[in-house]
């Protein structure tokens, strides 16, 4: 049970941050409060340009004024986003974030769109990739309606926004966690709808401040900032390819939803999700799964164990590393769309062992990588 204590952690404006000037890289600049409330414009390398809304991200107002360029956590750890600040000057969101090394900061103007927040026109190096039409990101006050431990590593957290809950199946948001935790990415594992619902299915990291709050202090009544949809890894309409769905932990989210899509339109399949899990106390949602093979929406699970025998989960149980079991068992890849959701060395694994070796055209894998 979770005590009903309501609270808010809704995201304010919060100059303090911004305070500290780096002294290693020169683009980081002192802001005062006045800044947040500016506009500014970020102009790219081919001459596209945008505005950029005080306290927002350069990554958030390109998605928002529909300009694709390059990211993939949104969160500051990849580094997809990096990219060179040519003029202007920005403000880090998160200082330390491991998606530049030390290289980067030396060099003083690399910069994380993601994290980086305009406090003058700038002009950044990066070019933008085609418009694929993807849904706006926006910034929503969100009310927790339910909390649920699904097993001892694992929690069902649903929030609620004040607007329909639009995005792709398989995309992520933001979660604004307090307690010094800062932002955090979390797939969604239902699908689109008019009630402003987002179920996210959250695994706790040891020693992980976000997850330590997630888990330890938000209540249901509680209130918290959600931003996004972020992603590339949602589904794709293409109803004449099968899929495989490959999802390590909580990576089941995004496959949920994803596979809840097709299901919903009555795809005529075949649909394969394999769930790879440590050992049987890491299983979760097997409920849900089971309601997935049971629509008759041609839908197999395939559970894999890692540490524990598989017999007792039957015939589509097994023992050993997920994207083994999967490339044991898929010989039909190069005619399905592949999508993965998990750990970065399960992600990296799986995609140097079919994209790389031909097994799957690079144009019909999609993947979520988890860092």
């Amino acid at each position: 049970m979770y005590a009903a204590t309501a609270r808010s952690y809704t995201h304010r404006p919060d100059t303090d941050w911004m305070l500290e000037r780096s002294q290693r890289d020169a683009s980081v600049e002192p802001a005062s409060a006045a800044d947040l409330n500016d506009e500014f414009a970020v102009r790219l390398l081919d001459g596209k340009s945008f505005a950029c809304r005080g306290g927002e991200t350069v990554l958030r107002a390109a998605l928002r004024a529909g300009i694709n360029i390059p990211y993939e956590c949104a969160s500051g750890s990849c580094g997809s986003c990096k990219c060179r600040l040519s003029s202007g000057r920005v403000v880090p969101l998160w200082p330390e974030a491991p998606g530049l090394s030390d290289r980067d900061r030396a060099k003083g103007d690399r910069i994380l769109a993601c994290q980086s927040v305009p406090i003058s026109d700038v002009a950044i190096s990066v070019r933008a990739a085609e418009n694929l039409n993807m849904p706006v990101v926006e910034v929503h006050a969100a009310e927790v309606v339910g909390k649920e431990r699904l097993c001892e590593s694992v929690i069902r957290l649903i929030l609620r926004i004040p607007a329909r809950a639009f995005f792709l199946p398989g995309q992520f948001f933001i979660l604004e966690v307090p307690a010094s935790a800062g932002r955090r990415a979390y797939s969604t594992a239902n699908l689109p709808n008019c009630d402003g619902i987002l179920e996210f299915l959250i695994k706790r990291k040891d020693g992980g401040k976000a997850t330590g709050f997630l888990f330890d202090w938000l209540n249901v009544a509680d209130r918290v900032t959600v931003e996004g949809p972020y992603g590339h890894g949602h589904l794709r309409a293409d109803n004449e390819r099968g899929i495989v769905a490959v999802a390590g932990g909580s990576g089941l989210a995004p496959m949920l939803s994803i596979l809840r899509r097709p299901v919903d339109w009555a795809f005529g399949g075949p649909i394969d999700l394999y769930l790879g899990a440590n050992n049987t106390k890491e299983l979760f949602c097997l409920p849900e799964l089971a309601a997935l093979e049971a629509t008759g929406a041609n839908v197999r699970v395939h559970l894999v164990l890692r540490d524990e025998p598989a017999s007792w989960l039957g015939t589509r149980g097994a023992t050993g590393l997920v994207g083994d079991v999967m490339l044991a068992e898929e010989t039909g890849l190069h005619g399905k769309n592949l999508y993965l959701a998990g750990p970065s060395p399960m992600v990296n694994d799986i995609l140097a062992r079919t994209v790389r070796a031909g097994l799957v055209p690079a144009n019909h894998v999609f993947f979520d990588r988890f860092v």
